[in-house]
C-alpha cells in the first residue's frame, strides 16, 4: 500500500474510533447529535481541540455547570470563559500579536485562565516547571524571549530584576497584598478591554512544555494542538470517564500528564477538583465530600493516600476510576490500591515529547500488573534494535512512537529530533507481546552492564516494593572497579517494626532471592527522604 493511502486509512480508523467512543462516553447522542464535547463544529476549526475552546464550548453548552473547584472557590463554565477572554483582550491590547506567555503557576484558576486565553490571541505558552530555581528561570526566558510572565507570588523572587528586557509580570495566585497586577484585577477590569476585538480565526501558536531540568536548563519540548482529539478515544473508551462527571485533578497542570487531562475533562464538560499542593488526607475528603467519579494522579501520591487512610475512615465507594501516568508501577503498588479502592487503577504510559502512547485498563493491570497498555488511538509504534530495524514480537528494543500530540521540535537552538521512518523514540526500553500489549522494561540512559549482562534498575525497584519495611525506593547505577557499573538503591524505611529492622543484608537477600546475581545492589543507602521535583519524579544528582 502507497505511504499515503496508509496514512488516510490509519487516520480514518482512528476517526471511526473516535466516533464510536464519544457515543459510549455520552459525549455524542445515538442519533448522531453531538452532545457537549463537539457540539460546535466551527469552534473546533478555529480553536482546535484546545483548552479555549472546551471553555468556549462548555460556556455555550452548560454556563452555569461548575468548571472548577480549586482553593478559592468556585467557577463556572461561563465565568471561566469569561476570565479566559477578558486575559486575552488583555494581552492583545498590551501586547499585540507574538506573545510569549510563560505560566509558572501551582493548580488551580490561573494556568487554566492563561491556556484559556491563549487560543484567542497569537500567543505561544510555555509551561514552566514551578521546581526550576532562580537560575533556571532565567536562562528560560532568555531561551525562548518570554515576554510576559503569569507567576504565583510564592516564586515572584525568583523573577530576575536585572532582565535584559521589559517583561510582563501578571500574579496568579497571591497569598497576601501585592504590588504587581494580578489576573484577579485583570477579570475585574473586564469593562476596561471588553472593546477589544479578538481574532475570527487566531493564528494558534504553540504550546511548550519544559523539560524536569534535573540536568540543567529545562529544554522546551514544542507542541502544536491537536485538531482532532484522537486522544479522547484511548483515554475515554478504555476506562469509564464519561461525560458531566467530578474528577480531582492532582496531577500538575504544567506537566504534559496534568494539561492533557485538563483539556479532556474540559472536554467532557467535567467538574474539575484541585488543589495547589497535594496532601493525601484533603484528596480523601475530596473524594468523600464531592463523591468523585475519577482521579487524575501519579504513583507516589495514590500511593501516600492508601497509607494516610489505613483504617479506610473515608467513604470512596463513588470513585470509579483512577488515571495513573508520570511514574513506573509496580505489582505491590497495583495490590494496594485496588484493595483498598477497588480494581478501578488504569495507567497511562507516554512522554513530554510523545504524549499519551499506551493506555492499561483495570483488567489488563489485574491480570499483569507490570504491563503498559494498549497502543493509543491514532499512534504509530515499533520496536527498534540498535541499527534501527524493528525487532521481532516479545523481543526487548527501544520503543519508537509518533502520533497528533508528538513534538514538532525543541526550542533550543542547535537541538534537533532525530526521527526513525517518522518516529521519534520514547527513551524506554520495551517490547510488544503477542496480544499486542506493550511492556516498559525502563529508561534507555539508565540501563547499566554489569559483567557483560543488561541491568534495568527499574526491575530492582520493583521488587523492593514488596518488602515490608520499605515506604520508598530508587535504584540506579554506580560506577565499580570490578565490573564498571553495579546497582545501588537508596531506601526510606517504614516507621514501624519492620522498618527498624531492615538492614542492607536484607535487601540484598531479598533481591538474591527474587533476580540475577548481578541485580543485588552493591550499595544500600537509607535515607529520610527521596528528593523528588515538583512533579514527584526522583532526581538522582540529589541522591
Amino acid at each position: 500500500m502507497a505511504p499515503s493511502l496508509e496514512n488516510a486509512a490509519f487516520h480514518a480508523s482512528a476517526a471511526a474510533d473516535l466516533a464510536r467512543t464519544l457515543l459510549r462516553s455520552g459525549i455524542v447522542s445515538p442519533e448522531g447529535g453531538l452532545k457537549p464535547a463537539l457540539a460546535n463544529p466551527v469552534l473546533l476549526a478555529r480553536y482546535r481541540f484546545t483548552t479555549t475552546r472546551e471553555l468556549e464550548q462548555g460556556a455555550r453548552s452548560c454556563p452555569d455547570r461548575i468548571a472548577l473547584i480549586d482553593d478559592h472557590g468556585t467557577l463556572s463554565y461561563q465565568q471561566l470563559r469569561n476570565h479566559s477572554r477578558t486575559f486575552a483582550q488583555y494581552l492583545q491590547r498590551t501586547h499585540g500579536n507574538g506573545v510569549r506567555l510563560g505560566i509558572m503557576c501551582r493548580n488551580g484558576r490561573a494556568p487554566i485562565i492563561a491556556l484559556g486565553a491563549k487560543g484567542y490571541t497569537d500567543t505561544t505558552v510555555f509551561m514552566l516547571n514551578i521546581g526550576s530555581s532562580a537560575q533556571q528561570l532565567r536562562a528560560t526566558m532568555e531561551e525562548n524571549h518570554i515576554n510576559v510572565l503569569v507567576i504565583d507570588s510564592e516564586f515572584a523572587p525568583r523573577v530576575p530584576t536585572d532582565y535584559p528586557t521589559p517583561v510582563d509580570v501578571i500574579i496568579g495566585h497571591h497569598a497576601g497584598p501585592t504590588d504587581h497586577l494580578t489576573l484577579e484585577k485583570i477579570a475585574n477590569s473586564a469593562r476596561q478591554y471588553r472593546d477589544e476585538k479578538l481574532p475570527l480565526i487566531p493564528n494558534l501558536g504553540k504550546v511548550v512544555l519544559m523539560s524536569s531540568g534535573t540536568t540543567g536548563t529545562p529544554k522546551g519540548i514544542v507542541r502544536d494542538e491537536p485538531k482532532i482529539p484522537y486522544i479522547l478515544t484511548s483515554a475515554m473508551e478504555r476506562m469509564p470517564w464519561r461525560a458531566n462527571q467530578r474528577v480531582l485533578l492532582t496531577a500538575s497542570i504544567f506537566h504534559t500528564w496534568g494539561w492533557g487531562c485538563l483539556n479532556v475533562a474540559l472536554g467532557a464538560r467535567n467538574t474539575i477538583i484541585t488543589h495547589r499542593v497535594f496532601d493525601p488526607e484533603q484528596s480523601l475528603e475530596d473524594l468523600q465530600r464531592y463523591a468523585i467519579d475519577g482521579m487524575i494522579s501519579s504513583p507516589v501520591m495514590y500511593k501516600q493516600m492508601v497509607a494516610a487512610d489505613p483504617r479506610r475512615q473515608y467513604n470512596t465507594s463513588t470513585l470509579k476510576f483512577i488515571a495513573s501516568s508520570g511514574h513506573a508501577l509496580d505489582p505491590e503498588l497495583v495490590r494496594t490500591t485496588n484493595e483498598r479502592f477497588g480494581e478501578i487503577l488504569h495507567n497511562f504510559y507516554g512522554s513530554t515529547e510523545i504524549s499519551l502512547a499506551a493506555v492499561a485498563s483495570n483488567e489488563d493491570l489485574a491480570k499483569d500488573p507490570t504491563v503498559a497498555g494498549r497502543i493509543a488511538s491514532g499512534t504509530r509504534i515499533k520496536i527498534l534494535d540498535e541499527h534501527h530495524n524493528e525487532v521481532p514480537t516479545g523481543e526487548i528494543g527501544e520503543i519508537y512512537l509518533r502520533n497528533g500530540m508528538t513534538m514538532t521540535g525543541y526550542t533550543r537552538p542547535g537541538m534537533e529530533v532525530e526521527y526513525v521512518d517518522g518516529m521519534v523514540s520514547i527513551g524506554d526500553y520495551g517490547y510488544l507481546d503477542a496480544g499486542g500489549l506493550l511492556h516498559v522494561c525502563g529508561r534507555v540512559d539508565d540501563m547499566i552492564i554489569v559483567g557483560g549482562e543488561n541491568v534495568h534498575p527499574q526491575s530492582v525497584s520493583s521488587v523492593l516494593e514488596a518488602l515490608p519495611g520499605i515506604k520508598e525506593v530508587h535504584a540506579g547505577g554506580v560506577s565499580d572497579e570490578q565490573s564498571f557499573e553495579r546497582i545501588a538503591v537508596w531506601v526510606v524505611r517504614t516507621n514501624d517494626a519492620a522498618g527498624k529492622a531492615l538492614d542492607a543484608h536484607t535487601i540484598q537477600d531479598f533481591v538474591r532471592e527474587r533476580l540475577a546475581d548481578h541485580s543485588i545492589p552493591r550499595d544500600v543507602h537509607f535515607l529520610d527522604k527521596l528528593p523528588r521535583n515538583a512533579t514527584g519524579k526522583v532526581v538522582p544528582r540529589l541522591l
